[in-house]
C-alpha cells in the first residue's frame, strides 16, 4: 500500500465526519483540524510506520513477530459490549497477566498502529464506514483523545475494538502464541462472563447495515386483514429465528418449520409408493414376490436411523420442499431482497459444510430440489453435529462460531423465505 492509497483509504473511512475535520491530503501530507488546532500525518511518518508493520507477519487481523502476538478481539453483542464498557473496561486496559515459569505475559491494548496499518490496507473503500456518534457527541470525542494523532482518530471513529497482546521473552511459533492467546480468553470468559471473540473478516470491523431486515410494506395504510390462520408451533419458531441476531439461533429456527412436516411428507410419500405397486395391473396379491416387494419398500422408508423419526431426514426435507416451495417465488424473493445472491447461492458451496451449490434458476433439473435440500442438510448437520472424528468432521464439516458466522449469515434469506413459503401454504383458512 503506498502513501497516495493509504491517503484515498483514510479519507473514505473519515468521509462522514471530512468537512467538520477539514480534512486534507496531497502527495506530502494529510491535515486536519480538532477544536481549531491544526494536525498533520506526514509522508515521513507514513514510511516509517510502513516500515515497522512490515516487520511483522499479519494473518487474519493479528500480528507476530515471534516474541510478541497482537490479535483484534471483540464482544459479540451489543448487550455484551454495554455490560463491558460500564466499569470493566478500563480495569481489563489495566490488566497484565505474567506466568513467570515460561515468561509469558498476557495483557488487552488498544490496537496498535501497525496493526492498523494492516486492517486499513485490507479495506475496502466500496464499503461504508457507518456515522456511529451524533455530531454533538463526536466533537467531544476528539477533545477527549488522549493524542490527537491519525491513529487515534481513525480507531475512535470506527470504534476498533481492543487486541489481545502476548509477549514471550523467548522466540516462539505463530501457532504457539496463538494458543496462550485462546487459553487466556477462556479464563477471561470463565472468570468474568465476558466472551470475547477473535475478529478474522474484514466485515467483523466494518459490517454491512440490514443484512437480513426487509418491510414488504412501506406505508402501514396498505396493511390488509388476515384472511389465513398460520400453525402456532410454526409461527413461534418463525418469531424465535426472526427476533435473534444469531444466525446459528436463526438458521436453526427455520429449519425446525421445515422439519415439523418430515413425518407427515414422508408417509405420504410411502403410501403413494405402496399405492403405486399395488395399482399397477401387473401386481398381484397372490404372488410372493409382488408382496416381498411392498415389504422391502416399507423397511427401506422405515429404517430406525431416529427414535423421533422413521426415515431419511434429506428425502423427507426434499419432500417437504416439493410439497410447499415454489422456485419461481423463492427466487423472486431472495431478488427483491439482493440481486446478487441467487447467483451467491449458484456459484459458492458453504465451505464448513460442504453445502451443495445450486442453480436455482434450473428449474428443469429433477434434481434441483435434491440439491437444494443438500445444502440446507448438510449445513444443519456442521450445526448441531460436533463429534471428535477427525476424518468425519473433515468430510461432514463442524460449525465454527467465530470463523462461520458470516457465511452462515448467507444462507439464512434462503432459509427465511422457505420457512414463510412453508408457513402459509400450510396455513387454513380464518
Amino acid at each position: 500500500m503506498d502513501w497516495a492509497e493509504f491517503c484515498q483509504k483514510v479519507s473514505e473511512m473519515l468521509r462522514p465526519w471530512k468537512k467538520r475535520l477539514l480534512f486534507d491530503y496531497d502527495d506530502k501530507k494529510i491535515i486536519y483540524t480538532i477544536a481549531t488546532q491544526k494536525y498533520q500525518y506526514t509522508l515521513e511518518d507514513y514510511n516509517e510506520l510502513k516500515q515497522n508493520a512490515e516487520h511483522y507477519e499479519f494473518k487474519r487481523y493479528s500480528i507476530c513477530d515471534g516474541k510478541t502476538y497482537e490479535s483484534i478481539v471483540d464482544l459479540p453483542d451489543i448487550d455484551s459490549r454495554r455490560h463491558f464498557s460500564i466499569g470493566f473496561e478500563d480495569k481489563l486496559s489495566e490488566l497484565t497477566v505474567r506466568d513467570e515459569d515460561i515468561n509469558i505475559s498476557y495483557s488487552f491494548h488498544e490496537v496498535s498502529k501497525e496493526l492498523i496499518w494492516y486492517i486499513i490496507k485490507d479495506y475496502d473503500i466500496s464499503k461504508k464506514v457507518y456515522v456511529r456518534y451524533p455530531s454533538s457527541l463526536f466533537d467531544r470525542k476528539c477533545e477527549s483523545l488522549p493524542e490527537k494523532d491519525l491513529f487515534s482518530l481513525i480507531q475512535m471513529i470506527t470504534r476498533l475494538p481492543l487486541v489481545v497482546y502476548i509477549e514471550s521473552n523467548s522466540p516462539k511459533s505463530r501457532e504457539q502464541l496463538q494458543r496462550y492467546a485462546k487459553s487466556f480468553l477462556f479464563n477471561i470468559a470463565y472468570n468474568f462472563d465476558f466472551v470475547f471473540k477473535a475478529v478474522t473478516e474484514i466485515d467483523d470491523l466494518f459490517p454491512q447495515r440490514t443484512p437480513l431486515n426487509r418491510r414488504r410494506i412501506h406505508d402501514v395504510a396498505e396493511l390488509m386483514a388476515p384472511q389465513l390462520s398460520y400453525k402456532e408451533e410454526l409461527v413461534e419458531q418463525y418469531y424465535m429465528a426472526l427476533a435473534s441476531e444469531d444466525p446459528f439461533v436463526k438458521f436453526i429456527g427455520f429449519y425446525h418449520i421445515m422439519e415439523h412436516f418430515y413425518e407427515k411428507v414422508y408417509n405420504e410419500d410411502i403410501f403413494k409408493s405402496v399405492q403405486h405397486i399395488i395399482q399397477h395391473p401387473g401386481f398381484s396379491s397372490k404372488r410372493t414376490k409382488d408382496i416381498v416387494k411392498i415389504v422391502d419398500l416399507i423397511k427401506k422408508k422405515t429404517r430406525q436411523s431416529k427414535e423421533e423419526f422413521q426415515g431419511s431426514e434429506l428425502e423427507a426435507l426434499e419432500l417437504t420442499l416439493k410439497k410447499f416451495i415454489d422456485i419461481p417465488e423463492l427466487i423472486n424473493d431472495l431478488t427483491e431482497f439482493k440481486d446478487s445472491i441467487v447467483d451467491y447461492y449458484k456459484t459458492s458451496e458453504v465451505s464448513f459444510s460442504k453445502g451443495d451449490s445450486i442453480d436455482l434458476r434450473d428449474v428443469s433439473n429433477e434434481k434441483l430440489y435434491k440439491k437444494l435440500a443438500a445444502r440446507i442438510y448438510k449445513t444443519r448437520n456442521a450445526l448441531v453435529h460436533s463429534k471428535s472424528n477427525e476424518g468425519r468432521t473433515n468430510e461432514r464439516g463442524v460449525y465454527k462460531p467465530f470463523d462461520n458466522s458470516q457465511e452462515l449469515l448467507m444462507e439464512i434469506p434462503l432459509m427465511r423465505y422457505i420457512s414463510e413459503a412453508i408457513i402459509i401454504n400450510s396455513a387454513s383458512t380464518l
